[in-house]
């Protein structure tokens, strides 16, 4: 393991032997956070999504383990927004904007919007200033609390974007919730046939067993692709990404 991959695995370490606190607040703890919004004011070109993508890479290879989509796994969200190419997308789980970014800088219909859901305030509070770095708060709205908890918001976006659905949702949020909010999204009729669900972080070393059960043994309802990788920034640990188009009106 090069030297850069030791410090991503010793950073990602410290990260999980703080787990109580990453859970609670949403940051490893040691301040890397708001370290990488000085990253990336200091060295990402503004305006220039790509830039911006580019220098949270970087710091999260370099300089501290981020919970990112990253830059391996990133390719599979690039090919799913050109597949289901939305105008209304929904994320839960932003963190510190990278996908946010992501999605944003590829939605390219009329009036295209993403809401992102964040639990964390300091998150929230960090992922709009890179958003906003990034030249893409036109199309983004961050909403702090957890996804079940502001289901008022998510419908009145909706409202207010004339959409009776969304077209593409991304689950990156703790992997124990995926289960439960996707039974919401499809509850409160937020998902509707032709909506595009990706979902990392789907094992085979950490993800969600019951929801990844699910996408398999349910292919009435869903249509999913699964795409093997490996974790963010961490190429030694194998992961995944799926894909499901769901199929019910």
């Amino acid at each position: 393991m090069a030297m850069a991959g030791l410090s991503t695995f010793f950073s990602f370490l410290r990260a999980i032997t703080n787990l109580k606190e990453l859970m609670a607040t949403g940051q490893a703890g040691d301040g890397r956070e708001k370290a990488l919004l000085d990253h990336v004011r200091q060295t990402a070109e503004r305006g220039n999504p790509k830039s911006v993508m580019e220098a949270i890479d970087s710091y999260a290879r370099r300089t501290s383990w981020l919970m990112n989509i990253g830059d391996d796994k990133g390719p599979f969200l690039d090919a799913a927004l050109a597949k289901y190419n939305p105008r209304v997308a929904l994320e839960i789980g932003t963190y510190c904007g990278y996908s946010a970014v992501r999605i944003a800088s590829q939605l390219h219909r009329p009036e295209s919007a993403l809401l992102a859901v964040e639990m964390s305030p300091l998150n929230c509070q960090i992922a709009t200033q890179i958003i906003d770095h990034a030249g893409l708060s036109s199309k983004v709205r961050v909403v702090e609390g957890k996804f079940n908890e502001r289901l008022d918001v998510v419908k009145q976006f909706l409202e207010e974007k004339d959409a009776p659905f969304f077209d593409f949702v991304l689950l990156d949020h703790w992997k124990h919730c995926y289960m439960p909010d996707y039974l919401l999204l499809k509850e409160k009729g937020m998902i509707w046939k032709g909506s595009g669900i990706f979902a990392d972080n789907m094992g085979p070393v950490i993800g969600p067993a019951n929801f990844r059960k699910y996408v398999k043994t349910h292919p009435e309802e869903l249509e999913t692709q699964e795409f093997k990788s490996n974790a963010e920034y961490m190429r030694w640990m194998p992961d995944s990404v799926t894909v499901s188009t769901y199929k019910v009106e």
